[in-house]
């Protein structure tokens, strides 16, 4: 066999093919404004260079959530697993995504009430990622699980304390006041607040302030409980205030949200406020990794259920 005829022979024979990805990661983001999309995207680009990772923007939103987890599928995932970038696991949302993904048997009837009052608004505060509630599910042939969202976390309490030292004059005279979005359901609120309560006590030990405390804005909830949710936070900070400086901080994912409510909710009182969100950080791609690993190890295989096929 001459080396011409040795090398066609060798080209013809068709290369082994790529192993599957053991799994692919489904990054699920709640969305906000182009700079929060790019923020969201970032931790996935970042986390993309370990393990195939895709992006999914919106409200549960079948779409976006179908076209991550096809583009996962089309990389070669043997498996998914949706890691939500989200502060709390107790959220409407993600009761919704979990059905979306065949991981729950009921959609969330909070998530369908609130998002039916809230486009009866006549200028609706999320319309460039509201999307319309669906009940469609995601169509996948392969199994998937999902991860608990940012919640206690410990490496979130350090982001938080990195925060307020970004504001810090006198620790010892200063007292730090968290701030989160909050849940629509009245049931939600003491599993935000105990996390929120670990942040503080992690916040205020760890960099020595005077004290720190927590609220919750209950964004989305009707006009009364919000109200009711905005006097609490102020009253928090008028009595702090008058013990000496208050540094308000934000426990959001990344700026283009709701951030600049909380100083317009906060007019008249004396604090320090910077609006810095948990993005941008380092560390939130190895966040993301370890999360994802911890439920794709063998232990966890259990919980891997197959995605609706109809």
């Amino acid at each position: 066999m001459t080396a011409r005829i040795a090398l066609a022979a060798a080209l013809a024979v068709p290369a082994p093919a790529a192993p599957a990805a053991s799994y692919g990661i489904l990054l699920l983001a709640h969305g906000g404004d182009p700079a929060w999309n790019a923020q969201a995207e970032a931790v996935r680009a970042a986390a993309n260079a370990s393990a195939p990772t895709e992006l999914a923007l919106g409200m549960a939103d079948p779409a976006s959530l179908q076209a991550a987890a096809d583009r996962l599928r089309a990389r070669g995932a043997a498996r998914i697993v949706a890691v939500p970038l989200f502060v709390h696991s107790r959220s409407e949302v993600l009761d919704q995504t979990r059905y979306a993904l065949g991981l729950s048997d009921r959609p969330s009837d909070v998530l369908r009430a609130a998002v039916e009052r809230l486009q009866a608004m006549p200028a609706p505060p999320h319309a460039s990622h509201m999307h319309l509630y669906s009940s469609r599910r995601v169509h996948l042939k392969v199994p998937v699980t999902m991860t608990s969202a940012l919640d206690d976390d410990p490496f979130v309490s350090s982001v938080l304390l990195d925060r307020a030292r970004a504001l810090s004059r006198r620790p010892a005279a200063e007292t730090v006041i968290l701030v989160a979005h909050g849940p629509v359901d009245d049931a939600a609120e003491p599993a935000w607040e105990d996390a929120l309560a670990r942040h503080a006590q992690f916040v205020s030990r760890e960099g020595g302030f005077r004290a720190a405390d927590f609220a919750v804005l209950r964004d989305d909830a009707a006009a009364p409980v919000r109200a009711a949710a905005v006097a609490r936070l102020r009253g928090l900070v008028a009595a702090a205030s008058r013990g000496g400086r208050v540094l308000v901080v934000p426990v959001l994912i990344a700026r283009g949200g709701i951030e600049e409510k909380i100083p317009r909710d906060l007019a008249g009182l004396d604090f320090a406020w910077s609006g810095r969100a948990l993005l941008p950080h380092a560390g939130f791609e190895a966040w993301v990794l370890r999360r994802a690993a911890g439920a794709a190890e063998p232990s966890s295989s259990a919980g891997l259920t197959p995605s609706p096929s109809n």
